[in-house]
């Protein structure tokens, strides 16, 4: 056996033996912020100005709007996850979250200044490529720095932060949308230009698992001596001894993406997983989100009363993943994942039934909280469902083109709107394929995964 042959799997073993510290979580928290603020500034821009001050203006039709909220969800974010994920895999994950950041605010700005119709189409498809990028680059990236035990509660924990990120723009919007839209757009794109892009390249180290997957041992040994002396002075004692037999690392190599569609276990993951992304982007997750403020808006309800409960929602989400991160590896997420969309389904059914503003109230922010548990769950589900060398690669696979259900999904969803008493198309679609369904799937054909030692479940 040669020298690096037996070296595979000890930087893993490392990892996995690191007590939880400070410096896991400022980790995690620095990769979830960096996630909140480009989806939530980016991915939801057309959601925002649409019902306030394109439509006011006529300056787009329903179905236009559509369209471009069509490109910004899917063809946006399935380039942006294709290519950030062929750079986390090449390069490493930390360049691929970096420039996520950086596409996001680039993009961004120049919605201040586009208004037209076309323009708006090719300038929809260009902003949400680092949204693709974070969403292929963030879970993966974590779940390979936290230990088995820990893994649910320090990325649903941490993933909590983005709830707070949400109050945050959220708050923002509801001061400065319609009177000063420009300026929110402005200061949206300097958080993550001027903000994020700084902060990630000076505190956030490379994947030493990875490192190690693709041969760069000197490097994973660099980086992991400094990772284990962080955690050992955070933890004030001896760090334990790893457990180097529990973590076959299979060595990347030229054309191990393939796996994805050769090997039996590869394949099946993939396809449920990429059924549920494609079923629940244009439903419980996109779909709602593209005319939620619009059906809010044909109910009376005003600005200041659809950003104020996006507010409270999302300070509600904060506290459900910090919860659920409580939890930890007691709860299966299959399970969690079945929970939150059988309670986002029975949400949106009762305000279509009943769509008084109390109502509209309680049931969105009940059913944005069963949103955000739902796609974090099923981030770090992903994640963890494949191997170090394939898990970029495959998570672009699955999520990735998963939004091509969000785009043909959500341009669907314009008509949809249109059809039926109160908008019914609409309603029964996020409900039943778009919720429902996806739960079913992931909760009976499904893996388990509590407890279970990355390289294990994940090989």
């Amino acid at each position: 056996m040669s020298a690096s042959a037996s070296r595979e799997g000890r930087i893993a073993a490392r990892i996995d033996r690191l007590p939880l510290t400070r410096i896991q979580w400022e980790l995690a928290i620095l990769v979830e912020v960096a996630w909140g603020f480009i989806i939530v500034d980016t991915d939801g821009i057309a959601a925002r100005l649409y019902p306030f001050v394109w439509k006011p203006h006529h300056l787009i039709t329903d179905t236009q709007y559509a369209v471009i909220q069509a490109l910004q969800v899917g063809l946006g974010v399935l380039l942006g996850a294709f290519l950030m994920s062929w750079v986390a895999g090449r390069f490493g994950r930390r360049p691929a979250i970096i420039a996520s950041a950086v596409l996001g605010g680039l993009f961004l700005w120049p919605f201040v200044f586009v208004t037209n119709y076309w323009g708006l189409v090719i300038l929809s498809a260009l902003s949400t490529l680092g949204v693709g990028g974070i969403v292929a680059t963030h879970a993966v990236y974590l779940a390979e720095l936290i230990h088995p035990e820990a893994r649910n509660k320090l990325l649903l924990a941490s993933q909590g932060a983005t709830g707070l990120v949400f109050v945050v723009v959220s708050l923002l919007a509801f001061w400065w949308i319609p009177g000063h839209w420009r300026l929110f757009v402005w200061v949206s794109a300097a958080i993550e230009i001027l903000g994020l892009v700084p902060l990630l390249l000076w505190r956030l180290p490379e994947s030493p698992r990875w490192l190690e997957a693709h041969g760069h041992h000197d490097r994973a040994e660099t980086v992991m001596t400094r990772l284990e002396s962080r955690c050992a002075r955070a933890f004030g004692g001896p760090l334990p001894e790893p457990a180097i037999g529990r973590h076959p690392v299979i060595p990347a190599r030229p054309g191990a993406w393939r796996e994805i569609f050769t090997a039996p276990e590869y394949r099946t993951r993939s396809i449920v997983i990429l059924a549920c992304w494609m079923l629940s982007y244009p439903g419980m997750i996109y779909g709602v989100g593209a005319f939620m403020p619009v059906f809010m808006v044909d109910h009376g309800a005003s600005p200041h009363f659809v950003f104020g409960l996006l507010v409270i929602a999302s300070a509600a989400t904060f506290f459900a993943l910090v919860g659920n991160g409580w939890l930890g590896e007691r709860i299966e997420r299959r399970d969690v994942l079945l929970a939150m969309g059988v309670l986002f389904g029975a949400c949106w059914l009762w305000i279509w039934i009943n769509p008084t503003a109390p109502v509209m109230a309680v049931g969105f922010i009940l059913g944005r909280v069963a949103t955000i548990v739902w796609l974090f769950n099923l981030y770090n589900y992903t994640a963890v469902s494949f191997p170090t060398r394939l898990r970029s690669t495959a998570f672009a696979w699955t999520d990735g083109l998963g939004h091509l259900g969000a785009w043909a999904g959500v341009t669907l969803v314009g008509p949809l709107f249109a059809i039926g008493p109160d908008h019914m198309g609409w309603v029964l679609w996020i409900v039943f394929p778009g919720a429902l369904l996806p739960a079913l799937l992931i909760r009976f054909l499904g893996i388990r995964q509590a407890h279970a030692v990355l390289e294990q479940v994940s090989t």
